[in-house]
């Protein structure tokens, strides 16, 4: 996965490959706040790998990456933290099965395991065709709008202008 953006002009860095990393850490590599990941763990989107000390949340490279997606959904491709969760399940379900299919080397149950993957991928393509098809629509119904909207200041721009053409000699014609 490429790491997303801390900021509009800020890439961010990836987690050193085995370390781990406070919450505030993981936050800042993130370009997130530390109240955004515990928001995130809350709603099961993210988990910390261990809590040390109580409440202190430590999370190595594949949380932050995970965290980091999180973002990037979000930012980039808009998507509600429903819809994340949603991308998410089916990214863990297709890499939760490429490690069984790498593992077996049985052709039948790579052949179902391989199955399953793609059953899980083109619900998640489904989905983001109909995501895509509703903000197309909502699209097409902007642009329509702004087509009204420009039309009517061409129609009240004409009507502004018309009287001071009628204004010839110092006298007003009237309609």
């Amino acid at each position: 996965m490429t790491a997303g953006r801390a900021a509009k002009d800020e890439p961010t860095a990836t987690a050193p490959s085995g370390s781990t990393l406070r919450i505030g850490e993981a936050a800042k590599l993130c370009g997130v706040t530390t109240r955004t990941l515990r928001y995130w763990e809350e709603i099961g989107l993210l988990a910390p790998s261990e809590q040390r000390h109580g409440s202190e949340r430590v999370y190595l490279g594949r949380e932050v990456e995970r965290a980091q997606r999180i973002k990037e959904l979000q930012e980039l491709m808009g998507f509600s933290l429903a819809e994340i969760r949603v991308v998410l399940e089916t990214e863990d379900i297709v890499g939760e099965l490429r490690t069984a299919y790498k593992a077996n080397a049985r052709p039948d149950l790579q052949r179902q395991l391989l199955a399953n993957a793609m059953e899980a991928n083109d619900k998640l393509v489904a989905r983001l065709d109909n995501t895509l098809a509703r903000v197309s629509e909502f699209r097409d119904e902007r642009v329509a709008k702004a087509r009204r909207m420009r039309r009517r200041a061409a129609e009240l721009d004409r009507q502004v202008a018309a009287p001071a053409v009628g204004k010839r000699g110092g006298a007003s014609v009237s309609r």
